[in-house]
Order: structure tokens, then sequence, then C-alpha cells
């Protein structure tokens, strides 16, 4: 092709002119050559391109003076020919005109692409395929083009273990239009799976023990004896990729992938030099298949019978040379003014004698999670340009010296803080929540701090929050830019369900996180809704008709005043539940029963600073009236009206990095509700109240103390992998024995949290997988006035997009609850084990569903297999 463009070029004055004779007869001299105004230019053969940008492209415009014979030809069909679009460029004289001439552009286009398919591979291969390939309708069919294909098709069947995948492109005319197209058909024979036999590893010095192939006593015989600890199963292990096939490790493919082999084998020499082998190195390496037999046992005519057959398998072989172990022996500094070399060292935590690991030094100077790093320990005081730089300056036997050279430089200020990204929520709502402010010295720390605290808003995307710091060396000053992401934070939900004995249950509600109440009477900011000044406002109906209903309304305004972080909540709340017979869904015209709660609450929240900047107080009241009529649910309490006053105060700390998949951080919380000792002042003789049964004034006045502590840990295990512990107890105190204990706010502990009666009554149901709600046993029928609870928990997100974050969950955990305090005994626990899975989607909230196996028995039998839902909420 590209021989017989550059004839085409070279001759492209020639074959003009011999064109021209066929056009019209003009005389040539090329001794004397004339030139000619371009009059006009016409096109044949390419009638779906755009004539315009083709003559462009040419070079030759109408009004153009050239001159025949003359490159100006010769140059306009090498322009067209670099296109790659055309088989044939030929320009030909059409007629001249006295001095004028019009030319014709004949071209034959190369064939596009009409329609392409697959043969020889399943639909989803297909479609992954497509998605790589990236062709399309249209476009212009070339060697290139199919060679690039079937790279394409190769490299994706490689990487899944088909090693002797083959493929062929058949090309058909489209007979269906009258252009120049074509339908490509590739027919692929994948073969069969390859995987990979044996990694076999030489140059790793192992011991000649009679426990050679037991990996823990191979390791420690060669530490005895001063060898490698890196045995070939334990390489093998640091290898996460590429992998031995066994018919049980059905988590992990066994395929080669030269990138992915390449990474592992990184990974083996960082592993060296972590042990002090600083001068490993991986000499050579090679894949190569082998044949190994396959046997088949049936049965046939009554006879076991064996037949052989053989398959392809690859070897994959490494050879290592160690190097000496080396170790570190004296760490000196040079260049530091700030701190002195004795503060440096403790810093860095590395004594002489200690073995040379590249990795510690560097993540001991540069960057350690718990902020304990060289770096931070400058970078945290304004010193942004600080570095250091660790020298082997002496290499004696087996021990290295290193010099540490530190360049501190000089403080950096910050000069201007913004932010990018934020198209719904006011700036204001983010800035005062950074801890970077304009004037103060810099801080790396400061920095994480405030990605942290962004993070805890819910209002971006927390994989996607980026503090931009661009530094002005000269002036000493930096300006920080957080680009964020928009999300929607807000949850909507509408269920609906039935009963035998409740019938038809409907539910819904909407939580606005970032509502804006100053623009409630602003058209158009009602897009869905007012939103941007980090609000929040809740609303929550329940109802199956005249049997039940239920209304609450809440409020936060996280900054009262928009000076301070001094979080301002209200809440309304109501609730009516009868007689199931009565009404809409029954035959009864008569109210059997009937039990109301009224009630609202404020609160104040305040940021401490002491211990840390992590505290929070929390102080409110709360007023709730409870109107009672025969209701079965209630003990103790059959008629009359109850009232709850009570003062509540929590004090808590959170210093969890994210809302959303928390990797790090902890949470814990000590809180208690308290009302006033009625029975202390108010005359009353109890005792003969409690013998006259008269509940209806004893607990007229409700009065009780409740006590809960909880603690949460994150601890980050490798990568995404996270393990999350949990703790609970919760008591309910008396302030007088003749009163006892209130029939009201009592626990319940079993089933997934979500009752019809959680709240009725002020009680709390604490969810407990693996045993079902209400059952007499973990919690006594009139509820229990003590509980403690323990989980743990290994979770792996399986996506964390901000349109839908799901992720994994093994549990195990174990509780237990008691009537009275006299009678809990914390060791005494109902376990139970499972999975789980949860989904937060942004109008939904969180959904679970957990299963879950009960250990332990319930009135005489295991409690057993129980599947449990949660929706909006996490089941803790």
């Amino acid at each position: 092709m590209k021989l017989y463009r550059n004839l085409t070029i070279l001759l492209g004055c020639c074959l003009s002119a011999l064109t021209l004779f066929s056009q019209q007869t003009l005389e040539l001299d090329y001794y004397t050559p004339k030139e000619y105004e371009v009059g006009g230019i016409t096109i044949t053969g390419a009638d779906h391109l755009d004539h315009p940008a083709v003559i462009q492209l040419a070079g030759i415009a109408v009004g153009d003076k050239i001159v025949i014979p003359g490159d100006k030809i010769a140059e306009a069909i090498d322009n067209l020919w670099q296109q790659g679009i055309f088989d044939d460029v030929k320009i030909v004289v059409d007629k001249i005109v006295a001095k004028t001439i019009f030319l014709k552009y004949e071209f034959v286009c190369k064939p596009r692409l009409a329609t392409y398919r697959f043969a020889g591979i399943t639909r989803s291969e297909e479609t992954k395929v497509k998605e790589k390939m990236k062709i399309g309708m249209g476009d212009v069919v070339t060697e290139n083009l199919k060679l690039n294909c079937q790279n394409t098709i190769h490299d994706f069947f490689v990487e899944r273990g088909y090693y002797d995948v083959t493929s062929e492109i058949e090309e058909t005319k489209d007979t269906s239009t009258t252009r120049n197209d074509v339908n490509l058909t590739f027919n692929i024979k994948k073969g069969k799976k390859i995987k990979i036999k044996d990694i076999i590893i030489t140059g790793n010095e192992t011991s000649d023990s009679i426990y050679e192939n037991t990996v823990f006593f191979k390791q420690v015989f060669n530490r005895i004896a001063g060898k490698s600890p890196m045995s070939d199963g334990f390489i093998r292990s640091k290898m996460k990729e590429t992998k031995v096939y066994h018919w049980w490790r059905v988590w992990k493919s066994s395929r080669y992938v030269a990138n992915d082999f390449e990474s592992d084998k990184t990974a083996i020499i960082d592993r060296y030099n972590n042990k002090g082998f600083r001068d490993a190195t991986i000499i050579s390496d090679t894949v190569y298949s082998v044949t190994v037999p396959k046997y088949w046992i049936g049965f046939w005519n009554k006879l076991w019978f064996v037949k052989e057959n053989t398959k392809q398998r690859l070897v994959v072989e490494m050879k290592i040379h160690e190097g000496q172990k080396f170790y570190f022996r004296n760490i000196t500094w040079i260049g530091n003014t700030k701190y002195s070399s004795e503060e440096l060292s403790k810093r860095l935590r590395i004594k002489s004698g200690e073995i040379y690991n590249k990795k510690l030094l560097n993540d001991n100077m540069t960057y350690d999670p718990t902020g304990t790093d060289i770096s931070s320990l400058y970078m945290d005081d304004g010193y942004l340009w600080f570095n250091v730089r660790p020298v082997e300056v002496n290499i004696i036997g087996d021990s290295i010296d290193i010099e540490m050279r530190v360049f501190e430089g000089k403080q950096a200020k910050i000069r201007n803080v913004g932010l990018e990204g934020n198209t719904l929520t006011n700036d204001y709502v983010v800035m005062r929540e950074l801890r970077t402010l304009p004037g103060d010295m810099f801080s790396r720390d400061a920095i994480i701090r405030s990605v942290r605290e962004i993070q805890q808003l819910s209002y971006f995307d927390a994989e996607k929050i980026n503090p931009l710091v661009k530094d002005d060396v000269d002036k000493g000053v930096v300006d920080i830019t957080y680009q964020v992401v928009e999300k929607s934070s807000s949850e909507f939900n509408v269920s609906g369900g039935w009963s035998e004995y409740a019938k038809f249950m409907f539910s819904g509600g909407i939580t606005l996180t970032n509502f804006s109440a100053r623009k409630f009477f602003k058209k158009d900011a009602w897009r869905p809704f007012p939103a941007g000044d980090g609000q929040r406002l809740g609303l929550q109906v329940a109802t199956n008709g005249r049997y039940y209903s239920s209304l609450s309304v809440s409020f936060t305004e996280p900054w009262l005043g928009g000076k301070k972080p001094t979080a301002l909540s209200v809440s309304i709340f109501y609730s009516n539940t009868t007689d199931p017979s009565y009404g809409y869904w029954g035959t009864s015209d008569t109210v059997i029963w009937s039990f109301g709660v009224y009630g609202a609450s404020v609160s104040l929240g305040k940021r401490l600073t002491f211990p840390d900047d992590y505290f929070t107080l929390v102080q409110g009241i709360s007023f709730l009236q409870y109107n009672n009529k025969n209701s079965p649910y209630i003990a103790y309490f059959e008629n009359g009206t109850a009232n709850n006053i009570n003062y509540n105060i929590t004090l808590a700390r959170n210093s969890v990095d994210q809302p959303i998949y928390p990797r790090m951080g902890s949470e814990f919380s000590i809180s208690g509700q308290f009302t006033l000792p009625y029975s202390r002042f108010n005359g009353k003789d109890y005792e003969t109240l409690q013998k006259e049964e008269k509940y209806t004034e004893i607990y007229k006045w409700i009065e009780y103390y409740k006590i809960h502590l909880k603690a949460n840990w994150f601890f980050n295990i490798a990568g995404d992998l996270v393990l999350n512990t949990r703790a609970k107890f919760g008591f309910l105190g008396q302030y007088n024995k003749k009163v006892g204990y209130s029939p009201f706010e009592r626990f319940y502990l079993g089933g997934d949290g979500l009752n019809a009666y959680n709240g009725m009554d002020g009680r709390e149901i604490v969810a407990m997988r693996g045993y079902d709600a209400n059952t007499d046993v973990i919690s006594p029928s009139t509820g229990a006035t003590v509980y403690d609870k323990f989980t743990a928990e290994l979770r792996y997100p399986v996506t964390l997009n901000p349109t839908a974050s799901i992720y994994v969950l093994g549990f195990f955990e174990a509780g237990n609850s008691w009537a009275d305090f006299s009678q809990f005994s914390p060791f005494k626990m109902y376990r139970a084990a499972g999975v789980g899975i949860r989904l937060f989607m942004p109008m939904l909230g969180q959904l679970g569903i957990d299963w879950g196996y009960g250990f332990d028995k319930i009135n005489g039998v295991v409690s057993g297999s129980k599947l449990m839902f949660s929706i909006g909420q996490s089941i803790e």
C-alpha cells in the first residue's frame, strides 16, 4: 500500500496529465509549466464524506493558483492518502476555460463497518470484548483496525487463561446498502483454559531438615542456620495474583497474566528487602507449557473403569539471587536545627542491630497512619518543604551506616482556602468545618482532619475528596483547595406490608440531610426541595387505617447562630394503637383497648475541645404522655395517663474516618436519662398503693434513671478489609424500691430491631441476629432492666460508588438481658454467627439482609437459622 501511494505521489502530475487527455485535450510542456486559477472542484466516489472538508484536507481551494505540471497536485494526493480512508485517489482536469481550470477528485473509498459479530464465545464474553475493542458502525475498515481487534481478542482471553486462543476475521459485503460497507465476523477459537501446575523457585536458601515440607519448622531451622526464611511456600504466598491450581481454591483463579506476574515479582523482592536482603533480585524467570495426565473414573456395564487423558498446564520458574542479609548500624543526622538528633532518632524508632528494612525506614520518615513519622513532626508545624534523604555512607560486613540528610526549609502559612465542586451545598457549610484557615501555619494533620470533617457531613462522595495544595516557595505561602463531588444524601422511603394481625400497613418518610429553612418560601429553591444550608428535616408517617397511626417531625440546626458548632434539635411525635377488631379492618364498633403516645423533645449539642476535639456533649429535655385504655401490652398499667419528663445527657467521642464505610477510628458514648425522684417528695404511700394495685396513681409521673454505654472500634486489617467490634450495655434504675422499676422505657433483646411496638411505651428493641424478637427467654415478657451485647464483624466492600455503596460482612455476636440487676450475669450469653450484606443508596438509606444462626436453645430448642432485614438503619 505504501509503495502504491509513493508511486502515485511521484507520478501525480503525469497521471493527471494522462487523465487530461481523457477529459479534454491539453498540450503539456514540462519545460514551460503554465499557471491556472482553480475555478471549481467536484468529487466523485465519496458521497458519504463531507466534500468541503475533503477539499480543505487536500489543500487546493477554489481561487488558488496552481502550476501544471507542478508539485501542488502531488501534495494534494499525499494529503488525501494520509487520511487512511481511501483505496485509490485521483485528481483529474475536468475542463479548462482560458486560464481557469476545473478539477475532479475521483476516489475509491475503503469499506466502512456496517455490523460485526462474534462466533465461538459466550454472550457475556462478547459484551466484555466489545467494550475493549471500541469499534462501531461507520468506522473505516483497515488492516490496522483488524489487527488491533485481533490483538484485543488475544489479550482478553490470555488474561483469562486461554493461552492457545486464535481468531480469524471473515469480511463480507453488506448487501443491504449500495455503499461500500462490510460486515465482519470474528471467528474465535478459545481452546482450553490452561492453569498453572507449579511455581518452581530456585536460589532461595533452605534447610535440609527432616521437616523440609513443614513450612513452620522449615523457617525455624532456616533462622537457626542463618539462612533465608523465604521458603518456596512462603514466597508463593506473597504472590497474590499468580497461584498454583488447587481444586479447593474457588476464590482465586490460577491463570498466568504477565502484568500480574510482574507485580508479584516486585512483591517478592519487596519482602526480601524488608527482611534485610537489600540486594535481592530475580535473575531469570520463564513460563512454559507441559502435558500432564488426566484421569476419568466411570462406571459402565457393572464395571468401574479408569480412563486416561491429557491436559495442558503451565509451569512458572524463577531463579532468585538473595544476596547478603544486612542490619542497621549507626544512624546520624545532619542539617536539623528545629529538633535535636536525639528527638528525631527517638521518633524514627529504629535501633542499631535491627534488620535493614527500607520500607520501615521510609514509613517512619515520610508517612505513618498514626502520625508519628518524622515528616508529620515538621509538616504539622508549617515546614511544608521539609525533606529528609537517607544515604548509605558506610558498609562494614553485614552492617550499614545511614546518614539522614535533613532539609528543613522555612515555615509556610496558609494564604487562601477554597472549595470546588459543591454545586448544591453552600460554601460556608463546608468552610466552617475546616481546620485550615487563612493565616494559620500549614499543617498536614489539619488537612487530614479537614477531609475527615467533610466526609462526616455525608454531602459528598467520601472517596473523591481531594485537598489540592499549591505552594509559593518565594513568598512562603500555600493555597489549599478542597475538591469535592456532590452526592444525594437525603433519604426517602415508602413501604407496605400485610399480616393477619395488623392487616395492611403503610409507612413512608423523608429525611432531608442538607435542608435550607431560609429558602423555604423561595419558589426557585424547590428543586426538589430547598437545600444547601446543612440543616436536617425529617418526617415519618405510618398507618393501617383506624387501628394504628403515627407521625413524627424533627428538625436540626447544626450551627445555631452560625458562629459556633452548637446544634439545636427539636422533634414532636405521636402514635395511636387500638384493638385490631375495631374500625375499618375489624367487625367491632367499640374500642376494646387503645394506647396513645404524644411527645416532644428539644436538645443542644456542643463540640468540646477537652480532652480532645473529637468529643461532643448533648443535653436535652423530653416530654412524653402515655394514654392507656386496657392495653394488654403494658405491664402494671392498664388504664390512665402516665407522664414522662426527663433530662438526657450524652458524652460521646467519634473519630471514625467516614460514615458510609468506615475503615478506622472509634466511637464511644455514655448517656443518661433522668426523671425527678417524685416519690421522694410527693408524700404518697407507695407501699399501700402497690398493695391496692393502684398503678395509675403510682405511675402518673414516671420516675427512673437510665444509663447507656456504647463502644465501637474499626480496624483496617489490609486494603479495604475492616474489622468492626462493638459493645453495648443498658441499665434501667429505680429511685425507690417501693415504687419499683418503671413499666416504661424497658429493653427487649432479639430480632432485627424493627418492631411495630418499638418505642410504643418507650421500649428499646435491641437487635440480636439469630434470635426472634419477643421471646420470653432472651428478654422477659415485661421487658428487661439490664442488657449487654457484644459484636465482631468482618467487612469488605463490593463497590463504594456514591450511587450505591455495597459491602458484605461476616459476624459473631452474643448478648443477653435480665429482669433485674441482681440477676445480671455478663458472661452468660446467647451466641450467634452469620453473614450479611449492606446496600446504601442515597434516597433509600441503608438496606440490609442478614442470615444468622443462633447456637443456644430457646425453650429447649436451638434457635437455628434466621433471616433478617433492616431498612434505613443498621443492625447493631
